[in-house]
């Protein structure tokens, strides 16, 4: 018995804690909803209207990340060849593990389903997600990524050099990020 409150202390300070989602500061760069477990955004319905009604997202309480929320995460710096194929160029980009957003909200080991504001989504499985680490980009060469480019958040991988892996990967790899559906 005298054990149990150091092993508890050392329980508790070896395992990674997250409080409740935090208050919004700014603009919601990206939704994470679904399967989540910490929320500090609303249930949505069929005719909520807006970006997310445009999409037909409907949720029971989601997790809004603002950038306060993703920069206050570790920072992830991946730079790959990036644009159109006529056109492309080394980018380097920065945010924070796409694993670690997740954890934030209760979803870790489940799928996410990054979905662009035109309405394209991708489905990444938790395996993946965990092997190849992909980050939720929020900066390119230093600068926040906006509205018109690849922002304001988009889904980076590592570069590899298995090609099947690449082609796999080049289709997750969302840009234009407006919502991430886990299941």
């Amino acid at each position: 018995m005298r054990y149990a409150l150091p092993l508890a202390l050392a329980l508790m300070s070896s395992a990674p804690v997250w409080a409740e989602m935090p208050a919004l500061q700014g603009h919601v760069l990206v939704t994470l909803g679904g399967a989540v477990t910490e929320t500090n955004l609303p249930a949505r319905g069929e005719n909520d209207g807006g970006l997310l009604g445009y999409l037909e997202v409907q949720h029971n309480g989601a997790a809004g990340f603002d950038a306060a929320t993703l920069d206050g995460l570790e920072q992830v710096a991946i730079t790959i060849s990036y644009g159109p194929e006529d056109n492309k160029r080394d980018i380097a980009f920065s945010g924070p593990r796409l694993s670690d957003v997740m954890a934030m909200v209760g979803a870790e080991g489940k799928i996410a389903k990054p979905m662009a504001m035109d309405g394209y989504q991708s489905e990444i499985p938790w395996t993946s997600i965990e092997a190849h680490q992909p980050i939720v980009a929020t900066h390119a060469d230093g600068s926040p990524m906006g509205i018109g480019g690849y922002g304001p958040t988009m889904i980076v991988f590592p570069p590899t050099d298995d090609t099947d892996l690449a082609q796999e990967q080049s289709g997750q790899q969302v840009w234009a990020l407006a919502y991430i559906g886990i299941e």
